[in-house]
């Protein structure tokens, strides 16, 4: 089975582009043979310096920390680790720069290895897996929604008042966050034919799913661009950066 990798981005209608990724390609400066591919999509957060500098920052402390080895025995750890050194990496540069507000990153990555592909995630960007039976979602959104619905089911807070929190749908995990708790993580088996894409929030909150299939191509460079030619095409006012990463397994 051969594995192919593309991936794009767009600035969408902002003045910076605080989103970070990274492909293990060629055309990213990847020129090592080894047993695994790696992508992962970060989403800069806490103004324009700060997250374009902290998604960079994650995105390269997860390249050194999973391509730098020979092998990998647990991917799952391995990615585990990653996340936490990155993490640590974002929090050391905010103490360094004196940055006294919440700021970070989300983090989207996968390792595929052999016909298994290995991915973790912190805060709102998404993974899918798009095979026969559809697109679906992998991962788990961290917002603070979430323990909003939570307290509601459990008697603590009345509906109305968690559907108007003025934080309901602001991200509950990040990468640069003092204590990281909150990591969604998981692996499924690639067969041909399937892909997996990891997308900023820019992508996603603009088209839907149905979308995001129709504009498929069995070249995932080639659906990455499609992606972000229907994303701009929406023409939606202050369009958020947007970034796709994708592999598709082929015969």
């Amino acid at each position: 089975m051969k594995i192919l990798l593309g991936g794009a981005q767009d600035i969408g209608k902002r003045k910076d582009q605080q989103d970070a990724f990274y492909i293990s390609t060629p055309a990213f400066g990847h020129t090592v043979q080894a047993d695994r591919d790696l992508l992962v999509v970060c989403d800069g957060i806490g103004g324009a310096s700060f997250g374009k500098e902290a998604a960079q920052i994650a995105c390269e402390a997860l390249k050194s920390f999973l391509l730098t080895e020979d092998e990998i025995y647990d991917v799952p750890e391995a990615l585990l680790q990653a996340a936490r050194y990155a993490n640590n990496e974002v929090v050391s540069f905010m103490i360094r720069r004196g940055v006294r507000t919440v700021g970070g990153t989300t983090l989207a990555a996968a390792v595929i290895k052999n016909d298994m592909i290995y991915w973790i995630s912190v805060g709102d960007s998404h993974i899918y897996l798009l095979s026969d039976t559809g697109l679906k979602q992998l991962n788990e959104d961290h917002l603070y929604a979430n323990a909003l619905d939570t307290a509601v089911k459990e008697g603590k807070i009345d509906k109305a008042f968690a559907d108007k929190h003025p934080r309901r749908d602001s991200i509950s995990s990040f990468i640069g966050i003092w204590e990281l708790k909150e990591i969604s993580s998981g692996k499924t088996r690639l067969v041909p034919g399937t892909s997996v894409v990891l997308c900023t929030d820019g992508l996603y909150k603009t088209l839907n799913e149905n979308e995001i299939i129709d504009a498929y191509d069995p070249d995932p460079q080639k659906w990455s661009n499609e992606l972000i030619k229907a994303t701009l095409e929406k023409d939606v006012a202050y369009q958020d950066n947007v970034t796709i990463a994708i592999a598709t397994a082929k015969e």
